[in-house]
This record gives C-alpha cells, structure tokens and sequence, in this order.
C-alpha cells in the first residue's frame, strides 16, 4: 500500500487501529493524515499521529460530515471492507473526497486463495482468530468478484496486486495432507494460487474520464 502513496500527500485512513500505518505515513512520507477508528481504545494511541482522527462507526458515519471541505489524494482502507454489512455503503462516499486525480487504495482477503479452497474440499470452513476466515470477516471476495463490485459502484480499476503467502506459511497447511495430492497440485497450479490478498487501486469515474490506457 505504501508504493501507491506520493511522500506528502493528503490521506484518509478509514480504521487506523492503533495508527501504525498512520505514524509510518506521517512520520516517513511526509504524509498529512486523517482517520476514523471504531475503537476508542486503539483512537487514543493512534490520535497523536493524525491531523484529524474521528471516533466513529464506519457502518453509520457520514464521512462528508466529518471531514467538511476536505479532498484528499489517497483514501485507504486496508482488511475493513469484509468486516462490514454494507461494504457499498462506505464506498459510495468516497468519490466526494477524493481530489480529481485521487486515488483509493484498498485491501482484502482473496477467498479463492488456494488453502481455503483445500479446506473446504476436505469439508471444513473454520472460523478463526486471524486470517481469510476471520470470525469477525462478513464478507468474502475474491479478485474478480471485488472488482465487479467496484465497477458496479462507478469506480475504474487501475491495479489488483496480489499479496502472495506460501501454502507452508498459511493457517490452512496443517488441512493438507487431508487432501488428495492430485488436487493440491491442481490448484496450487493456478498462476494466483497463493494470493492471499489482493490490494486495489482504484480511481472514479471511467477510463475514458480520466485518458489512462
């Protein structure tokens, strides 16, 4: 995420957490950043690295409202959009605050990453405490269906960059030798087998609007 943002740049960060990524922007890049945090507890380590920072729940917050007359050159929402019920409502708001050659960056989990996939042919789907299956994730994408979101949504896609982790590195290898190894070697076969997230940039409007090939 950090490659698609321009040292200082005007940033919004939607679920800073405890700022982590905020203070690298900030502190690195020059960057000047706002946020919004659900959790007060993480908003107050996070609140001294932000410009701005809002306490709210991105389920019901009306982000024009709460960041009156601001434009900004990237917006980012890094692993937020699959823990929400309305992931569109959220996007819908975001071409208002972005300036005429602003991006979006956002990343999400890829449930067509091959070890899910794995688990789910030796008939699991278990909820865990991090990763693809985490229990507070309600919704699921994978690269082409989360693109179809977007452009559903108005926005043109510039890149889709896969975030790659080994089969031997991820939660599900401990399923593997469940499964047949004529399967494992078909799937893992896929150019993207091993995508275990993918980080989007995106911009609004069509390509056309904007003259990018």
């Amino acid at each position: 995420i950090a490659r698609h943002i321009p040292p200082g740049s005007r940033v919004l960060e939607l679920g800073v957490a405890t700022g982590y990524f905020s203070r690298f922007l900030s502190g690195k890049l020059n960057c000047l950043v706002d946020g919004v945090e659900i959790n007060p507890v993480m908003a107050a380590r996070a609140e001294p690295d932000l410009n701005r920072l809002v306490i709210a729940d991105l389920e019901t917050l009306d982000l024009k409202e709460s960041f009156p007359q601001q434009l900004y050159d990237r917006i980012i929402l890094a692993d937020i959009l699959e823990h929400l019920k309305a992931p569109a409502f959220v996007l819908k708001q975001l071409p208002a605050l972005l300036k005429e050659d602003g991006q979006i960056i956002i990343s999400i989990p890829n449930a067509a990453y091959a070890g899910l996939i794995l688990e789910l042919l030796g008939g699991g789907f278990n909820y865990r405490s991090e990763g693809i299956l985490d229990r507070t994730h309600l919704r699921f994408y994978t690269q082409s269906s989360f693109r179809a979101l977007l452009e559903e949504l108005g926005f043109t896609v510039i890149s889709a960059e896969p975030v790659k982790l080994p089969l031997s590195r991820s939660e599900f290898f401990p399923t593997l030798d469940q499964i047949a190894v004529p399967f494992t070697r078909f799937l893992t076969a896929r150019p993207e087998a091993t995508a275990y997230q993918y980080v989007f940039t995106a911009i609004t409007g069509r390509k056309s609007d904007h003259s990018i090939g």
